[in-house]
Parts: C-alpha cells; sequence; structure tokens
C-alpha cells in the first residue's frame, strides 16, 4: 500500500520504520488521550511496543482484515499528528467496519481529522467495496462528535457503558455511515 495526500496532509499506511514517530506521538499526547481512550501500560509508549503493533497491523492489512493510517502535514512529514483505523473489515452480507481516528492535541481547531478521515474514508470506499462504516464517540467528546457529523455519519443510538475509559465504562454515541454508490 502507498501513501496518498490531501490538500495539507500526508496520509500512510501502517509501516515498522514509523515505530519511534508513533511512540513519540502517543508519548506526548498521553495525558490528553487518557481522557478519550482506554488506558495503556507503560510499555505501550515504547517504539519497541509500537514495532511489534505495526508489524500485526501491516499482517492484518495484507489479509484485509482491518487498515490502518497516519497522517502528517505536508510541511513536517516525519511528525506523526493523528491515527485512523478501520477495524473488522467484513465481507459478504455486512461490508462494513469500525472506524476510529484521534488527533494531536496541539493540531485540533485546524480540520486537519476532517481533512484526513475524509481522504482515509474515500480511499476505503474506492477499494474495498465497503457499505457501511460504524464509529462510536463518547458523549462528553464534542469534538468527535462535531467530526463524524461532518463527514455525514448519522447518529444511531447510545451505547450505555460500552468502552472502559479512565477506569471506568463510559457511554458512547453510535454512529453510521452508509455509502450510497454501493
Amino acid at each position: 500500500m502507498e501513501e496518498f495526500y490531501s490538500e495539507r496532509l500526508i496520509i500512510r499506511p501502517s509501516d515498522v520504520s514509523m515505530a519511534d514517530a508513533l511512540a513519540d506521538y502517543y508519548t506526548r499526547n498521553r495525558a490528553f488521550f487518557v481522557q478519550y481512550e482506554p488506558t495503556f501500560l507503560d510499555i505501550f509508549y515504547t517504539a519497541d511496543y509500537q514495532r511489534k503493533s505495526l508489524e500485526n497491523e501491516m499482517k492484518n492489512m495484507e489479509n484485509s482484515a482491518s487498515l490502518y493510517y497516519y497522517f502528517y502535514l505536508k510541511e513536517d512529514p516525519d511528525t506523526i499528528i493523528g491515527t485512523i483505523s478501520f477495524s473488522r473489515l467484513r465481507k459478504e452480507p455486512y461490508r462494513s467496519t469500525i472506524f476510529g481516528y484521534n488527533l494531536d492535541e496541539k493540531m485540533q481547531g485546524h480540520g486537519y481529522c476532517t481533512e484526513a478521515c475524509k481522504a482515509c474514508i474515500d480511499h476505503v470506499l474506492n477499494n474495498y467495496n465497503v457499505h457501511r462504516i460504524d464509529a462510536r464517540a463518547m458523549v462528553t467528546n464534542e469534538k468527535s462528535q462535531k467530526v463524524l457529523e461532518r463527514l455525514g455519519f448519522v447518529k444511531e443510538g447510545t451505547e450505555r457503558q460500552s468502552i472502559r475509559i479512565g477506569g471506568k465504562f463510559r457511554d458512547h454515541y453510535t454512529y453510521g455511515f452508509i455509502n450510497e454508490d454501493y
């Protein structure tokens, strides 16, 4: 798989060569992400752990089981500013996937996340024959909800106590995106 571009961003699929940059990304955003993502052990923030994780991601991508992308500003092509995943790519009769993303705390408010997500969604719809994309956003994460809504996702309901964040199961809104051109 090759990298692709949006107006301001470079989007790259998983590659073990990005392990150091990914460890740096998660380390510098650790205190911020703890509000919205599961708690990870200290080893998660090491390049060795990220290298092994990237190896697994690459295997999943080769098998079209899941897809993982990392995005960078064109003017800073070595610093990861966000991640995007499409997990559990399901074949017929579902043709669906679960969408997730995050963005560097210091990069928020510039439209980078929406831009990268749109480019990745278009890429997946054009290359993987997906009919439906599911997503979740914590009920208190209004920024994430706005990203999904700008991308055309429709709020479908609430998953009560669905994901453990900060040691407590949190409610999440569920969203769906339908590929009308399927």
